[in-house]
């Protein structure tokens, strides 16, 4: 006697290891995901202090509500960094390497675009207050080429003794 099974009674079923394979695919997938996290390095944000302080001076703002890290900062720019950089304040974060440090650029087919033009590094800022001595990922537009970010004084020898 002839018998016509259903299409869905010849699919195996999954077993336990093919079950436990996509388990593992999910988890990897999940960590993967949890490594690739945007921390918005970059990302344009608001410096309340940048109106009290002169173009040349850097400023930042803990807790900048507009930036994951909550770190929204502008280093001070360097003698021989040119006169009209229009790069503004940018969210931050802590690094301890330049392999921290990739982040959003500017967009060079928008004229309003106020990011970062040449990438970033990392280096210490500001040698007083709630970030003193503390690694950063800085937008290189503010630095001379030749010299790269100087470390602050306070922070050179005994790195943040001078930190309170």
């Amino acid at each position: 006697m002839f018998h016509n099974a259903s299409l869905e009674a010849r699919e195996p079923r999954p077993t336990a290891k093919h079950l436990a394979w996509s388990s593992v695919l999910v988890m990897a997938a999940a960590i993967l995901a949890a490594g690739c996290e945007d921390k918005a390095l970059g990302r344009p944000c608001t410096l309340i202090t940048d109106a009290s302080v002169g173009a040349a001076q850097g400023a930042f703002e803990i807790p900048a509500t507009d930036c994951p890290s909550r770190i929204c900062t502008k280093p001070a720019v360097q003698p021989g960094v040119s006169n009209d950089l229009n790069t503004g304040p940018y969210c931050t974060i802590a690094c301890n390497s330049d392999n921290d440090c990739n982040g959003q650029t500017r967009d060079f087919g928008n004229p309003n675009d106020t990011r970062c033009m040449k990438g970033f590094t990392c280096a210490i800022p500001f040698g007083q207050g709630k970030l003193c001595c503390q690694k950063l990922c800085l937008c290189r537009d503010f630095f001379s080429a030749s010299v790269g970010p100087a470390t602050p004084a306070a922070c050179q020898n005994d790195a943040g003794a001078s930190c309170s």
